[in-house]
């Protein structure tokens, strides 16, 4: 039942949050009118896309913190969860900023970002991998370890 809820609280926000972003910024209108060198769309796009993101990784450090009673299988990966959303998450922030960022951007502006988000993904693959060998790979082991014994 809880994770009906979440879906319901995050997912559907979520696709709201991204249908909006993509129809306001089609239209016309807000192709059109500009606020100083951004388009009023790239502004609509990076707060609908942007809202999504933060959505779903709320959602999952919600469904880390909290996990559904009936989802036993994902107690020995809930620390991955954080991890793993993030890393997600600053990939696909690298177009989303870009389109609030990319009008102001010189060509060394843009080298700068560009190195700010390969640190990002960097950090976030290297907190993924920190994450499992210290405190997933553990609990993985040891539920093996309770099949065997069980079956003998």
């Amino acid at each position: 039942m809880k994770a009906r809820k979440w879906m319901m609280e995050y997912g559907v926000a979520m696709v709201i949050s991204v249908a909006s972003a993509v129809i306001l910024g089609h239209l016309p209108l807000f192709r059109e009118a500009m606020v100083g060198k951004l388009h009023a769309s790239d502004l609509v796009q990076f707060l609908g896309y942007g809202g999504a993101i933060v959505l779903g990784w709320f959602g999952a450090r919600q469904l880390a913190n909290d996990p559904p009673d009936d989802w036993k299988w994902l107690a020995p990966y809930r620390a991955l969860l954080l991890p793993m959303t993030t890393l997600m998450i600053v990939g696909f922030a690298y177009e989303v900023v870009l389109y609030a960022c990319e009008p102001f951007l010189g060509k060394s502006g843009k080298d700068v970002y560009n190195w700010l988000f390969v640190v990002g993904l960097v950090c976030s693959c290297a907190w993924l991998i920190v994450t499992w060998v210290l405190k997933c790979a553990p609990h993985v082991a040891s539920m093996d370890g309770r099949r065997l014994r069980k079956a003998a």
